[in-house]
């Protein structure tokens, strides 16, 4: 017949295995629990990933357009300035021509008469002495 010792020793481990079933009972309702975190987390976080990539690819078109549009006012800048300088050649040009030129000769015409008149006093008064 077993001693007293031995009787307890086995209510002990009878104690301890009934302890470790509870606990695996309790690690796997946590483990359980756990698991449902991380999915309704998955849950929660799978619509704001969508948005945040939506955002994004939203952000990367919005920038190529005005990328696009950058380069098109450049090219339109350029090109009219290339405009107004043709026109301001033009222009000069035509001011040259319709009013520099002919104050020119005006001023020419004036000192040439003004050369010719002062010659010919000189020689009437020439023949007068």
């Amino acid at each position: 017949m077993p001693t007293g010792t031995e009787i307890a020793a086995v209510i002990v481990v009878i104690i301890i295995g009934v302890l470790l079933v509870a606990e695996l009972f309790v690690m796997t309702a946590l483990l359980l629990a756990m698991k449902n975190l991380v999915e309704e987390i998955r849950e929660r976080i799978d619509p704001v990933i969508t948005k945040a990539n939506n955002l994004l690819i939203t952000v990367n078109e919005m920038a190529e357009t005005v990328q696009d549009k950058t380069e098109h006012i450049a090219g339109s800048a350029a090109h009219t300035t290339d405009v107004i300088g043709a026109r301001m050649e033009r222009t000069s040009g035509f001011m040259q021509q319709m009013v520099a030129s002919p104050i020119i000769r005006g001023i020419a015409f004036t000192e040439g008469l003004g050369a010719g008149i002062a010659t010919w006093r000189k020689l009437r008064r020439s023949r007068k002495a």
